[in-house]
């Protein structure tokens, strides 16, 4: 029986695709000692893997600040705060390291400084990557307005990155690289949650990525849904993720756009967000702060939603045609990409990302129904790709000969 660590953010989007990989392992015999922030404890303590928090605001300094502003659409500030939560958890990890002494690390593509303490313990590293792996061929959406403003915010950002390469080059001897050492770290093997079919531009890619498809496990719900009440076809469904899901505006744009539209729409507003500030509501909406969504999925007819890597998996799986209106820049090339497949449409991919009116809203709606067969069959194709590829089963499979290799 071998030991694994592994290295994560506190985020649903890159948890979910690990749940079904650290069953797996455990159900081969692996010790998995998952580390994630402490509200994280329970979501990880109900498939059965140990938990271990990562050390409080006392040890550390202000880690629920960093976390926070390494999500959003400021990349160069994500990169940084990433850089300097590595720098702030090294020396937890390395002790963690020493004191269970893991036959490899798993890590999180976000997660570096699992894989910095992995190697300067000389332990063998493999990164869980939940996203597109970025490459020459992804397709950036560049624009002189995005070139203009991604520079316009890195300038601010320069001083601290100096000040955190040097602390880690210093200290350590660690080379953190720039905003693309923190925002897509690779370890000795990576692992891909994705097809090569849809990840863009696969074949630049060398056999260190081993793409194992979408790894989707059932989630134990506490808290119930009026399934009864959809009760009309077709069944629209609109999220925004987790994370950038306080939208007001956008929610009522979708009541100005499908308001009077012949369909039953399910829109999941998240715990935040104050559903009375909403109202009046459309009498063909269901509007809850949570939403079963793999539950939702196997029954929706077309998925509306923020192009986060997850949610679209999750589409795709379940063969559901998407408009996709990403909400930063990485959700911009997941939505470009699944417009390219065939699987929906993309809207408000470029500067300003995520803004539409209710009318191309309700445009795109018309369109994908309109022909709404070629939708489905592409996006069927690639949840078969994402199945093939061999899920949690696989991935195991490869984590395990790895870290048994000589």
């Amino acid at each position: 029986m071998g030991k694994t660590l592994f290295f994560n953010i506190p985020a649903t989007g890159h948890i979910n695709p690990s749940i079904g990989v650290v069953k797996e392992l455990m159900q081969r015999g692996e010790q998995v000692l998952y580390v994630n922030t402490e509200d994280m404890r329970p979501q990880i303590e109900s498939i059965g893997a140990a938990f271990i928090p990562y050390p409080g605001a006392r040890v550390i300094g202000d880690i629920d600040g960093l976390m926070a502003r390494a999500s959003g659409g400021n990349i160069p500030q994500n990169a940084l705060a990433l850089h300097q939560i590595g720098a702030a958890l090294l020396p937890f990890c390395l002790d963690l390291i020493d004191r269970e002494q893991p036959d490899y690390v798993l890590v999180d593509s976000l997660a570096a400084w699992g894989k910095h303490a992995a190697r300067l313990r000389g332990v063998k590293a493999i990164s869980s990557i939940s996203t597109f792996v970025l490459t020459p061929g992804s397709p950036l959406p560049l624009t002189p307005t995005l070139i203009a403003e991604t520079v316009g915010q890195l300038i601010p950002t320069l001083p601290g990155f100096a000040g955190t390469w040097l602390q880690m080059k210093r200290r350590y001897g660690i080379h953190i690289g720039g905003p693309l050492g923190a925002v897509m770290s690779l370890a000795d093997m990576n692992l891909v949650y994705t097809s090569r079919e849809f990840q863009p531009a696969a074949e630049t890619l060398d056999g260190t990525y081993r793409f194992v498809g979408a790894s989707i496990a059932a989630r134990p719900q506490s808290v119930e849904f009026p399934f009864d009440k959809l009760t009309r076809k077709p069944l629209i469904y609109i999220s925004l993720g987790t994370i950038n899901n306080q939208n007001l505006d956008f929610y009522r744009q979708c009541f100005a756009a499908l308001g009077d539209y012949p369909a039953q729409v399910v829109l999941s507003a998240r715990k935040k967000t104050d559903l009375k500030a909403l109202e009046p509501i459309p009498a063909n909406f269901l509007v809850r702060n949570f939403v079963p969504q793999l539950d939702i999925l196997e029954r929706a007819d077309l998925f509306i939603t923020h192009g986060g890597m997850n949610s679209v998996h999750e589409g795709l799986w379940y063969g559901v045609p998407m408009v996709v209106i990403p909400q930063q820049l990485e959700q911009s090339i997941v939505a470009t990409r699944t417009a390219q497949m065939g699987a929906g449409i993309a809207l408000a991919t470029k500067p300003p990302i995520g803004q539409v009116t209710a009318a191309e809203l309700r445009a795109a709606v018309e369109t994908v129904f309109k022909d709404v067969e070629n939708y489905r069959r592409a996006a069927r194709g690639l949840g078969d790709s994402l199945r093939a590829a061999g899920g949690a089963t696989q991935a195991a499979e490869a984590i395990l000969a790895f870290a048994q290799a000589s």
